[in-house]
This record gives structure tokens, C-alpha cells and sequence, in this order.
């Protein structure tokens, strides 16, 4: 594939290949700028499963625009294929990052507040996303943080004229278990029906686990006391009940601000910042 045209994308190097697609650096001959091009396995383009998943993230890809999520530019079809033209990033996925340990204190914290931001900005729009962890977050190589892969989110259709029937139905399959088990919230391994509180249970199970190097243990206390007064913020959102969690990202990104700025009053000193 190196050195073809794919549509208006000059592919320039592959830089990864999952079970589902391979992603591609590319040249945009059109628009003149790098994107990473997402193109389906062609042993799965007819598969009805993995079709399903990348129309998902192409119909969520649609409704967002936020400065912590990768922007998707275009979707279509090439050779019956489905593709995603996105944002060409350069950095390491969180898991990557994780390899080398812990994260400082200060960067959990932003890395925290950037994700629910990006969260608050998703749920407005009726996108759950269903599978945070840190694989599928991007720390870019100016320390910005990036949400990644909505293959996997549950998508509210679009409001429909007054005089049409009330539509109620998400683009989810029921009794189909999504998303990554140690980051799932209760509800969402029951298979019940999930709310943006499940991607806040996902977002405490992360930060525990980017503050401390480890996953939390599921259903007791989480563990050591973590720092820059973490503990309290992680476990309410890990609360085994929604109705006990933060109830929208808004309210877990204004408590997580107020804990960065109280512990750099406390400590009168600057802490390493994330976009």
C-alpha cells in the first residue's frame, strides 16, 4: 500500500494494525495535510459485525468537535471498505506511557480534567462512549491529551420533527456486552441500559491505575490513598451505584479543577501541564 493513492490519500507509511483495520500516514492531496487514514481489514468487509462498529465510530466521529478528541475529517467506502480520514497524531497511547510506570501527580490530574472535558463535550451531544482506558487515550507529543475510538460508543439518534414518533431506540445492541472489562462499570457488565455515568466509572478505574501503575480492585476499596487528593474524587467516581457517581462529566471535571487548584495553592508552586 505504501506509495498508492487511496481516493485523495497519497499513503506514506503504516502505523498500526488492530484486529478490526489498519491505520496508514497519508497525504491529503486535497485539503494539503497529513491525516491518519483508518482503513477496514478487506478479509472483513463483509463482516457484519465490525461494519456495524466502524459506521458507529464514523456516526459519532460526525457530532464531535472538541480540542481532546481526534478529529475525524472524512468517512466513505473505498473498494466496499469503510475508512476514516483523521487527525494525524505523534506521541504515545496512555498504555504505552504506562510501561515506563506511575504517572506524576500533576499529569494524572490534567490528564483527568482534559478527559472530562472531552466527556462533557460527547454526552451533550448523545455519544456515550463506552470504552475509556488508556489504550484508547493519545498524550500527544506537545502534551496534549487526545479521547480516541468510538467504534464502541452508543450513539442517540437525532432529534426527529415534532409531529414524528418519539424515537427511544440507541444504536446499541441489546444484551451485547461492549468495552473492556476491567474498566467496565457494573451496569455495563449486566448489559443494562448505560448513561455518561458509565464512562465516568471507566474514567475513575483509569486514573487509579495512571496515578498508581495498577488496576483497583473491583468491589472493595480501591487501595492506597492516592495523591493530590485524588482518593475522594476516584472513588465517588467509582461508585458501584450511577445514582452515586458524579452525575455528568461537567460536575467531575469542576470537582477535579478545584482539587488542581487547591493543591497548587497549597504547594504555591506550577505542576506539569496537559494541553
Amino acid at each position: 500500500m505504501i506509495g498508492k493513492t487511496v481516493l485523495q490519500y497519497r499513503i506514506l507509511e503504516e502505523v498500526g494494525r488492530g484486529a478490526m483495520a489498519i491505520v496508514f500516514k497519508a497525504e491529503d492531496t486535497v485539503a494539503s495535510r497529513t491525516v491518519a487514514l483508518k482503513i477496514m481489514k478487506e478479509k472483513l468487509a463483509d463482516d457484519t459485525e465490525m461494519l456495524y462498529r466502524f459506521e458507529r465510530e464514523a456516526l459519532a466521529a460526525s457530532r464531535l468537535n472538541h480540542r481532546h478528541i481526534c478529529q475525524v475529517f472524512e468517512s466513505g467506502l473505498w473498494q466496499k471498505r469503510p475508512y476514516l480520514a483523521m487527525e494525524f497524531l505523534t506521541g504515545q497511547t496512555l498504555s504505552e506511557r504506562l510501561a515506563a510506570g506511575p504517572l506524576a501527580p500533576g499529569i494524572v490530574i490534567d490528564i483527568a480534567i482534559a478527559v472530562a472535558s472531552a466527556l462533557e463535550a460527547s454526552h451533550s451531544v448523545g455519544v456515550v462512549h463506552r470504552d475509556i482506558k488508556p489504550a484508547n487515550l493519545f498524550l500527544s507529543a506537545n502534551g496534549d491529551v487526545k479521547v480516541l475510538d468510538f467504534g464502541l460508543a452508543k450513539v442517540r439518534p437525532q432529534p426527529r420533527p415534532v409531529d414524528s414518533p418519539t424515537a427511544t431506540v440507541f444504536i446499541t445492541r441489546p444484551g451485547t456486552l461492549v468495552g473492556t472489562l476491567a474498566y467496565m462499570s457494573p451496569e455495563q457488565i449486566r448489559c443494562e441500559a448505560v448513561d455518561g455515568r458509565t464512562d465516568l466509572y471507566s474514567l475513575g478505574v483509569m486514573l487509579y491505575e495512571l496515578a498508581t501503575g495498577e488496576l483497583p480492585m473491583r468491589g472493595s476499596e480501591h487501595g492506597p490513598t492516592l495523591p493530590w487528593g485524588l482518593d475522594p474524587i476516584v472513588t465517588r467516581l467509582m461508585e458501584m451505584e450511577p445514582k452515586k457517581r458524579y452525575q455528568s462529566a461537567a460536575e467531575a471535571r469542576q470537582a477535579l479543577q478545584a482539587c488542581a487548584a487547591h493543591e497548587a495553592y497549597q504547594r504555591c508552586g506550577s505542576r506539569p501541564a496537559v494541553g
